[in-house]
């Protein structure tokens, strides 16, 4: 039996806020955590560090080696004797938008800490872990959970980059958490589109940055007074109406487009056979729907008809689960 596991829960990641040149502040995001699929995380002590990851569709080879020298570099920063082999399993996907780099990077850093005996703050966890560059929805529903509206960073004056090419100096300002209602969620991942590579989502970045600052505060608008609002006063019309107008922000829109009609395609599918929203999280391809509990089934159907892995969920206000062997 592992001394340590550590159940980290996904995150839908609405959109960035704040991407214009001349920005007082940059990037910024909108999003909440989801009770599963999760990415379970299990470490036993081992003379060295090693990772396996056994989902069915794995971290590559490349990133399971970044991981590794991450945990290894954490472990002598902080005077960790002790080293672990990391089992990662569950149904997590890497790469379609879940937030998968963020929370098992955690899970596997905060798993080893806890092995070793070795108490980390989340603020000394975060900053070592090297994520919330970009987006501070994901560093935060990890330990929390509930909807995040982060404000972003001073910007640098530098260029906009997404995470995992992004180390930060601060972490983004995030306004109060928000509890989400319990809102039936269904995850549609549509096999036929090719998720996005990280060298890919660089040159995404690349090209489409910065916006005008009209995106911007189009973004920031929606963000704040139509979806943190209707979470907040747990007014599900207006929520949904805020992930629908949030899918046509310039920003999402450029998303999007990156997979041409058939994303299009389907999320009118989806919301003919009766979801009330569809919206796709970070850079896809992976969408997600809202819709009445007596019509989720129904959808789900009709998604997996069209090509889709599927996945029902709902909302999470608790964080990432621990569990110790002699708890």
């Amino acid at each position: 039996m592992c001394e340590v596991r550590v159940d980290a829960r996904p995150r839908l990641h609405l959109g960035l806020l704040s991407l214009h040149e001349g920005a007082f502040r940059k990037n910024g995001g909108i999003g909440f955590a989801i009770e599963g699929p999760v990415a379970e995380i299990e470490i036993c002590e081992s003379s060295r560090l090693v990772i396996r990851d056994d989902r069915p569709l794995p971290m590559a080879t490349s990133e399971q080696d970044i991981l590794g020298e991450i945990l290894e570099q954490f472990a002598l920063d902080h005077g960790m004797a002790r080293r672990g082999a990391i089992h990662i399993s569950g149904g997590m996907r890497t790469h379609v938008g879940m937030g998968s780099a963020t929370a098992i990077r955690l899970g596997a850093m905060e798993a080893l800490a806890l092995l070793n005996q070795t108490h980390i703050s989340t603020e000394r966890l975060i900053a070592a872990s090297g994520r919330g560059g970009t987006s501070g929805i994901g560093i935060n529903t990890y330990f929390n959970g509930g909807l995040v509206c982060d404000l972003g960073r001073p910007s640098d004056g530098g260029p906009y980059m997404p995470s995992s090419r992004t180390m930060p100096t601060r972490l983004p300002l995030a306004l109060p958490i928000v509890q989400m209602p319990p809102w039936p969620i269904l995850l549609c991942v549509p096999r036929s589109i090719v998720p996005k590579t990280q060298q890919e989502e660089i040159a995404f970045f690349e090209r489409t940055t910065p916006l005008p600052a009209t995106a911007s505060f189009e973004a920031a608008y929606i963000a704040l007074f139509e979806i943190y609002a209707a979470v907040a006063e747990r007014n599900y019309h207006a929520f949904c109406r805020g992930v629908t107008l949030m899918q046509e922000t310039a920003w999402k829109r450029a998303e999007r487009a990156e997979y041409g009609k058939t994303l299009h395609v389907l999320s009118m599918k989806l919301l003919d056979a009766g979801a009330d929203c569809v919206g796709m999280s970070s850079l896809g391809p992976m969408l997600f729907c809202f819709a009445d509990p007596s019509r989720i089934t129904a959808i789900a159907e009709r998604a997996e008809a069209l090509g889709c892995d599927v996945y029902r969920t709902s909302p999470a206000n608790a964080g990432r689960s621990v569990a110790k062997a002699d708890a």
